[in-house]
């Protein structure tokens, strides 16, 4: 994270700072007395906190913001549910942008500075970050490796744009299905696209 960050902080001045706004999300189980009731936890924490904030409960370095409810077992349309209960979750970080109005916070250091909320990493076990990146179970969210290829495989390749917003959009548009599941991604609209600058196969 931090070339990112230093590489979105230069068209900032200097009186401003990114805000890296970071997402961890996991399955628990609410109570051993509902059988097999699970809920996803979605935790929000920011970069700019220190590491003695981060270790500590007491201070809220990582706030909870809800629990989302787990379909029971065999449900379908598992990953759609999940992208539409997160997508009004993360809604208020659709309204900055490092090129847009920013917050005038105190800083540690006691001087005041711009500071603009950036998304920049979702935290989970490889099934929840499938979901978030809604690539098909089994699949890597970051690159082009075939699903169920073992470690090391000879023909990884770095994801290319196959991916990007604008062609899964385009598929999306012209209802081309085949081609969606060709690239291993699902035939919905992924809630992350509306959030600025959000590259969702790289969080």
């Amino acid at each position: 994270m931090s070339n990112w960050w230093w590489d979105a902080q230069d068209p900032l001045s200097a009186r401003a700072t990114i805000v890296p706004v970071i997402c961890a999300s996991h399955k628990i189980r609410l109570t051993n007395f509902s059988g097999d009731q699970h809920a996803w936890r979605l935790n929000l924490t920011i970069g700019n906190n220190r590491k003695h904030i981060h270790r500590t409960p007491k201070p809220r370095g990582t706030i909870l913001l809800g629990l989302i409810p787990c379909p029971p077992e065999g449900a379908k349309n598992i990953v759609e549910a999940w992208q539409n209960t997160v997508g009004p979750g993360l809604s208020q970080l659709r309204h900055f942008d490092i090129t847009g109005p920013s917050l005038k916070r105190d800083c540690a250091d006691g001087f005041q500075r711009q500071c603009h909320p950036h998304f920049a990493a979702w935290v989970s076990d490889h099934p929840n970050q499938g979901m978030a990146a809604q690539v098909a179970y089994g699949s890597c969210p970051s690159c082009d490796i075939p699903k169920g290829a073992p470690k090391g495989h000879s023909i990884f390749q770095p994801l290319d744009n196959s991916r990007d917003q604008h062609i899964y959009s385009e598929l999306l548009e012209d209802n081309i299905i085949d081609a969606l599941h060709t690239l291993g991604v699902g035939p919905i609209r992924n809630q992350f696209w509306k959030i600025p600058l959000c590259n969702v196969d790289q969080l």
